[in-house]
């Protein structure tokens, strides 16, 4: 097999396009794709040319690509692989090769088709007027020292949203960020490290040192949230509202005002586990969540303020009858007065929040779909603003974390 020497680093563009994304299943933090990915690193001429043949050749110095059937048996590759793919995928790689007229440099170009689950962490604090970002990573078997995935500086990513499948759930944005960041070795030793030991090998890196590369494209969608802010943000409220209209039974039937906001409360709870049916076992509240439990508070202390009031009749009345404009009637108006300024004020700060952060941040992804095509009609025209970059471009490091069976 034709390899570059080992202490040789190879730099590897990517570029992944989103041919077709399919079903977004929130419940389970998954969702289908078809996906085309090219990767492209740059190889020897005298070593490459001996390997085809003279037509080739030919074809190739004219600016040509040719194909190259097999390559993978003989010739070095980078070995990338899908890093967030759920079982299998359908996979379809083929190779071909072309002369850059820039830098006169020959690239090896892994043209890879793949179709399947991949696995995304959902984000749903602001649901349901939430945006999620669908990904797909991209690695290498090889160390970083050997192998570093870059996003194509010459051929950007993108995502075909006339075949999105999900529209009546989901809007697709047109934009698509790419991060790349470095995973850790895990932490353990093979037999293979030991019996290297043993006979007085030397390792090139130690292991806490070891680090894969990994190129992320993530392309966005937003949540369609008119049908929950109808039949979940809508009926809490309306159930929340009915509340305060047992504040219009006498308070000589003070008792029945107990009987409606338990009721209330019961079905306002009910009606909590059936929404939280939709989404996934999550370790936070979701703004659905938050708005509900903040509804039922209310419900509570209303039936803790019929239970006071009922108390204070029972101990300053003997026949459980108050009068018309008796202290304890305007007591009543006054705690109905709080309550339900308190319940306005709520959802003042409600709505507030909601403009300011999840739909503030579905404008930043509108402007940077705005900025996305201006920079391809710049491109298109030959008038390629300098200032303008890919969008999202990002270094980190993380820990890779390792369970053993």
């Amino acid at each position: 097999m034709i390899s570059p020497s080992s202490d040789k680093l190879t730099v590897v563009h990517v570029r992944l396009v989103f041919l077709r994304i399919g079903e977004i299943d929130t419940l389970n933090e998954r969702y289908q794709a078809h996906a085309s990915i090219e990767s492209r690193w740059t190889v020897s001429h005298d070593k490459f040319l001996s390997t085809i043949t003279a037509t080739e050749q030919e074809r190739l110095i004219k600016g040509k690509s040719i194909s190259l059937d097999k390559y993978e048996q003989s010739h070095w590759h980078p070995q990338l692989y899908i890093e967030n793919a759920l079982g299998d995928l359908k996979e379809q790689i083929k190779y071909s090769a072309k002369i850059n007229t820039k830098d006169q440099k020959i690239y090896i170009c892994e043209h890879r088709i793949i179709k399947g689950l991949f696995w995304e962490k959902l984000e749903l604090q602001h649901f349901p007027s939430d945006v999620q970002d669908l990904s797909i990573s991209v690695t290498s078997t090889y160390f970083h020292n050997r192998v570093v995935l870059i996003a194509d500086p010459h051929r950007q990513s993108g995502v075909n949203r006339e075949a999105f499948v999900d529209q009546q759930e989901w809007s697709l944005y047109e934009h698509t960020d790419t991060e790349e960041r470095y995973i850790k070795e895990f932490l353990f030793r093979t037999d293979y490290d030991v019996e290297d030991e043993d006979e007085g090998g030397t390792h090139s890196m130690n292991t806490e040192d070891r680090k894969r590369c990994v190129l992320t494209v993530t392309c966005h969608v937003a949540r369609q949230s008119q049908y929950f802010f109808w039949n979940g943000f809508c009926l809490i409220l309306l159930i929340t509202l009915v509340s305060f209209c047992a504040f219009g039974l006498p308070l000589q039937y003070v008792v029945n005002r107990l009987q409606v906001s338990c009721t209330l409360l019961l079905t306002s709870i009910s009606f909590r586990w059936t929404v939280n049916r939709s989404l996934p076992t999550i370790s936070y509240l979701t703004s659905l969540d938050r708005y509900g439990i903040l509804c039922i508070f209310n419900l509570i202390l209303h039936s803790m303020w019929h239970s006071i009031i009922s108390v204070i009749i029972y101990e300053q009345t003997s026949d459980f009858r108050v009068p018309k404009n008796s202290w304890m009637v305007y007591l009543d108006r006054g705690a109905f007065a709080v309550f339900f300024s308190a319940f306005v004020i709520l959802h003042i700060m409600m709505i507030t929040w909601l403009f300011r952060v999840p739909l503030k941040h579905r404008q930043e992804m509108k402007d940077k779909d705005y900025r996305h095509r201006a920079g391809i009609v710049g491109k298109l025209n030959g008038n390629v603003n300098p200032s303008f970059s890919p969008i999202g471009h990002d270094t980190t490091v993380y820990d890779q974390k390792s369970t053993i069976i």
